[in-house]
This record gives C-alpha cells, sequence and structure tokens, in this order.
C-alpha cells in the first residue's frame, strides 16, 4: 500500500506562563520571515540576484531563539510562497510577492526536533533554550510524527502530521460524473442510479454565521475603533468565525465522504467532476445575480470540496478528471433541447422530462465528457434518484453555531452585560 499523509489538529489549554512562551515563539518565527523578506528583496534590488533557498539557508544561520529546522521551514516555506506566487502571476500579474512584514508566523519543528514519550511530546528550540512540553490524547500516545506546528486559529493548537498506509485500491469499471451545487452540493450518477447529497445544513451554518458578524458589526461601528469595547466585540467575531470555519470544515468533509463511499458501492474507476471555477466573479456587472445570491455563491465553497473529493478519491484509485459545465444544466438530456429550469426540477416542454435539474446536470457532465457533445439520446432513462443527507443532528443541537442553549444563552446575556450591551439583542 502506498503511504498517505494525514494531519491531526489538537487544541491547547495552555496556563498564563505556556501562553506567553507560545506567543513568544510565535513573534520569533515572525521576526525570522521578515528577515528572509527583507534581505532577499535588498539583495534583488541592489544586486539584482533572485538569491536560492540553499543560499539563504547559509546566511540566516545561528541568529534566532529556534530550533535550526524550524529556522530552515520559515526559510522553505517563504520560497514555496515565491514558487507559487510566480506560477499564479502567469494568469494574473497583479498577484504580489510576499512583501508585507509578519507580526506572528506559525512555528514548525521538524522530526529531529521532536521527542515523544507516552502521552507526552517535547519539542526543542535548539541546545542551551527551553523546549515545550504538551500532553496528547489517548489516542496519539507513543505516536511517531514527521512534523509538528504550533498554530493560531482564536487559540492555539498542535498541528501534527503523520506518514499512514494508504487504503485499498478498489479495480472499478464505471465512469460516474459529479455536478456540484450551492444547495444540493455533490449530485453523483453513473448513468443507472444517481445520488444527490444535500448542503442545506452547510447553508444554514453560513447564514447563522452572517447573521451573527452582521448584528456584530452594527453594534461594533458605534465604538471607537480600537478602543476597550471595539476590541471585546472584535473578539466576539473572531470566535464565532472561528466556531463556523471548523464546522463547514467539517460539513465538507463528511459531503465528499458521503460521495467517495457512493463511488466505492458502485464500482467506480474514473470520476469527471464539473468545473465551475469563476462562477462568482463579474456577477455585479454582469447583472446576473441579485444581492443575495451574490452573497451566497461568494460564500459557496465548490473548491475545497473539490480538493477534498479528489484527495478523497486518490486514496481509493479513483481517477479525477475536470469537465466544464458550460451548458449542461439546461440542455435535455433526452432530446437535446435547450430550457432554462425554473426550481429544483427540471421539466423539458418539447419532450415532457421531469427530472432534478442537478441530475440533468451530471447526466449531461458525464455524456459530454463520454461523447464530446450534447444532442440528446431517444433511448436516455431517467437515472433511480437517492437523496442523501448528513446525519449529524446530535453534533448540530450541540454546536453554538446552530444554537445555543439555556445555559450558554445565560452567560452570553452576562457577557452582553458586561460589555453594557442590551440584554434583548441576540448576538449568538
Amino acid at each position: 500500500m502506498n503511504l498517505m499523509i494525514r494531519p491531526k489538529q489538537i487544541r491547547l489549554k495552555l496556563s498564563k506562563e505556556k501562553f506567553q512562551h507560545c506567543q513568544k515563539l510565535s513573534q520569533e518565527s515572525a521576526h525570522i520571515w521578515n528577515t528572509v523578506k527583507n534581505f532577499f528583496w535588498r539583495t534583488y534590488r541592489k544586486k539584482g540576484i533572485w538569491l536560492s533557498e540553499s543560499a539563504m539557508k547559509r546566511y540566516i544561520t545561528g541568529q534566532f531563539a529556534l530550533h535550526s529546522q524550524s529556522i530552515q521551514a520559515v526559510i522553505e516555506k517563504f520560497y514555496d510562497n515565491l514558487k507559487a506566487t510566480r506560477s499564479l502571476r502567469k494568469d494574473n500579474p497583479n498577484i504580489r510577492y510576499p512583501y508585507k512584514n509578519k507580526n506572528w508566523y506559525c512555528v514548525h519543528w521538524k522530526k529531529s526536533a521532536i521527542q515523544v514519550s507516552g502521552h507526552y511530546i517535547y519539542l526543542s528550540n535548539g541546545k542551551g533554550r527551553r523546549g515545550m512540553v504538551f500532553k496528547l490524547p489517548v489516542y496519539l500516545a507513543n505516536c511517531q510524527p514527521n512534523c509538528v506546528e504550533l498554530i493560531w486559529r482564536n487559540g492555539y493548537w498542535l498541528s501534527l502530521t503523520f506518514d499512514v498506509e494508504g487504503k485499498q485500491q478498489i479495480l472499478g469499471f464505471n465512469t460516474a460524473a459529479v455536478d456540484m451545487g450551492e444547495i444540493h452540493a455533490i449530485t453523483i450518477t453513473d448513468g443507472n442510479e444517481a445520488a444527490v447529497i444535500s448542503g442545506r445544513q452547510l447553508r444554514s451554518v453560513k447564514q447563522n454565521r452572517n447573521k451573527r458578524v452582521a448584528q456584530i458589526q452594527r453594534m461594533q461601528s458605534r465604538c471607537v475603533k480600537k478602543s476597550r469595547r471595539w476590541l471585546r466585540f472584535q473578539a466576539v467575531k473572531s470566535k464565532v468565525l472561528a466556531e463556523c470555519h471548523r464546522r463547514t470544515k467539517d460539513l465538507n468533509h463528511k459531503i465528499t465522504r458521503i460521495a467517495v463511499s457512493w463511488c466505492i458501492e458502485h464500482n467506480i474507476e474514473k470520476l469527471i467532476v464539473g468545473d465551475v471555477t469563476g462562477i462568482a466573479q463579474n456577477t455585479n456587472n454582469e447583472k446576473r445575480l441579485n444581492r443575495k445570491n451574490r452573497q451566497k455563491v461568494s460564500q459557496w465553497e465548490f473548491y475545497k470540496q473539490r480538493q477534498y473529493l479528489e484527495y478523497k478519491c486518490s486514496e481509493v484509485g479513483i481517477e479525477t478528471v475536470l469537465e466544464p459545465e458550460n451548458g449542461t444544466s439546461r440542455t435535455c438530456p433526452k432530446c437535446g433541447n435547450q430550457y432554462k429550469p425554473k426550481g429544483r426540477n427540471y421539466h423539458c416542454p418539447a419532450c415532457n422530462l421531469k427530472i432534478h435539474r442537478d441530475v440533468v446536470g451530471a447526466v449531461n457532465i458525464r455524456t459530454k465528457h463520454l461523447t464530446g457533445v450534447l444532442n440528446g439520446n431517444d433511448n436516455f432513462k431517467s437515472p433511480t434518484v437517492k437523496y442523501l443527507r448528513i446525519n449529524d443532528q446530535r453534533s448540530l443541537k450541540s454546536s453554538s453555531v446552530a444554537g445555543v442553549n439555556r445555559r450558554e444563552k445565560h452567560k452570553f446575556r452576562l457577557h452582553r452585560r458586561s460589555l453594557g450591551v442590551s440584554t434583548q439583542l441576540t448576538l449568538f
């Protein structure tokens, strides 16, 4: 079996002393980034030399209060950023190379600076410097991570990366297509059967986030910027955004996992994914969508879902191919008639075909990839449609994103009183 990289993230509960130590390490890592950036651009400006990564590692050494491998990791990330920016500038020349100074940056430890003993992990900061010791969960006892990162996500988290054995490769023989949507996250079909995976739970999390953030910003707009009350509201807003980010990430993983499980069950060898890149661009100038729909489309995480789908498929040996979606949603798969549907169902006025509109898109994406044209097929038979949703009501009820129980309401009411805010307002 092939080896796969698998990350695990742990939320840290730190004492005041450890929290301050983590802050100093993050500031030192940011200082390394700023030094590397300034030295690189000064050399390029004065000498006209694009300094190589190996040369930078020779110059920047032994000057900072971190492990030597941690210093090299920051340099490697800077050059990865340069490489990514150079490739992106081929399509968009306005994208800038890294130029801003950082106040905080993640701290990276490589394998040589990591020691694990039972439920504890020791991270070295170099000879003569105090290292960091954290307690690991039970399921990570005596683990052997390749690298560890200290990151900030509205609190400090420890991100560990492991090499794990890949899953068993399936030997499929069918071809399926995926139509991605904002309401129904993924619609997948192999020509005979189809599955429509609902994304309404994901939408509800985003709607809840938008309302909560809007209310916080309205109250924040009455405060003097950077005042004590303004900063308190900013902290509340950061907490809301961090919670919603974790929730949407979890739901995206669950949605794509359902899709891959369906592929395994139906012996899929190749998965054609509809490419909707650029769907949210110029919607206002072209008058394509109203204000509410523009917000929904701009917050639609189709690229992240596609990334999750691709790497989950690669684990089990399913090939993924992109196919443009032009004309797939309005073309009748039976007679080839062009008709823009209204609502969630497609009803062709020419041949009286009735089918779910997202299933039409998935069927046409598959046909377009296999034949290259969309002319319709008189022998077309509607696939059997099965509707799937994330069975996560338990976690939804316990999540502060979806709702707040009585104890939390009382806690937040006290918090609003401490801020001098009316208890009639519903921030959460």
